[in-house]
């Protein structure tokens, strides 16, 4: 038996709906080749979705063996990876939990056709959730959503090559590199849980709405339920929290959105007015 597909014969039918012809754009070229892994328990759907991302240009692997998939995992290192609703519902099996240890690794579930089943694995550490009736060209379209928001963002937030970096007490924010450490301590957030928590942190006075959030990261296009941003922001509030228990990193303003917590803005306050104290002891002491 063969745990590891790289191409495969005439498709089967499959329980996802068919394909529409010419509705999928290819892959820019110059940029690197993104890689996907395919671990869709019933063959027909993984063949059918393995197809459609090798259209668009992505290096893919598949299989139904978790084993198989936790070692590609390493050796074949997938940007992203396309699972079944029931590796994620109603808890992470193993494969989820070794995925999530992957911050770097786009999660996309097929199968969450219920609300509850959405939610429930975007709280489990799902970037996307589709039902089952979704076509395999839809499903290839979401991947390549994702992986352009990521870049688009990483675009906008770096200036001339040079990373910033944000300073709220105990929270260093990397905008470069991609990285969040709370009293020093890395924090593993996934792609979509840095980018909404990123804008929250270059506009620190203000109230970003769902609308807003949804907008800047996963584009004008979005359609879906903006309780996506909550899940997310909620997972990463624990995260952060389990740093720094003492602390309230956001704040939820009911019926709009969110903002940082006082106690960010406050140690923000703190830092920048004994910046200030040293700076003007230091220009006393050399005049």
């Amino acid at each position: 038996m063969t745990l590891i597909e790289t191409h495969f014969p005439g498709s089967t039918e499959s329980r996802l709906r068919p394909t529409v012809a010419g509705g999928v754009e290819q892959h820019p070229e110059g940029e690197s080749t993104p890689r996907a892994l395919v671990t869709l328990i019933h063959n027909s759907d993984r063949r059918s979705v393995e197809a459609a991302l090798q259209r668009i240009g992505y290096v893919v692997r598949s299989t139904n063996d978790h084993t198989a998939a936790e070692v590609m995992l390493r050796s074949f290192a997938p940007d992203l990876i396309v699972v079944d609703a029931r590796d994620a519902y109603p808890l992470p099996n193993n494969l989820m939990t070794q995925v999530r240890r992957c911050p770097e690794i786009y999660i996309i579930v097929v199968g969450a056709n219920s609300d509850d089943q959405r939610i429930t694995v975007l709280r489990n550490g799902a970037d996307h959730a589709l039902p089952i009736e979704v076509s395999p060209d839809e499903v290839a379209v979401r991947c390549q959503a994702l992986m352009r928001r990521s870049r688009q963002f990483a675009h906008a937030i770096v200036s001339d090559g040079q990373p910033k970096n944000l300073y709220f007490g105990p929270l260093d924010i990397d905008l470069g590199r991609r990285e969040i450490r709370v009293n020093r301590y890395p924090i593993a957030a996934t792609r979509l849980e840095f980018d909404l928590f990123s804008q929250l942190c270059l506009r620190p006075l203000e109230v970003c709405s769902r609308v807003e959030l949804l907008e800047s990261v996963w584009g004008p296009h979005w359609v879906g339920d903006t309780h996506v941003v909550d899940v997310h922001l909620s997972n990463l509030r624990r995260k952060l929290t389990e740093r720094a228990p003492e602390l309230r990193f956001l704040h939820t303003v009911r019926g709009i959105g969110f903002r940082l917590a006082d106690d960010l803005l406050q140690l923000a306050k703190h830092d920048l007015a004994s910046s200030r104290s040293l700076e003007s002891q230091t220009a006393s002491s050399n005049s």
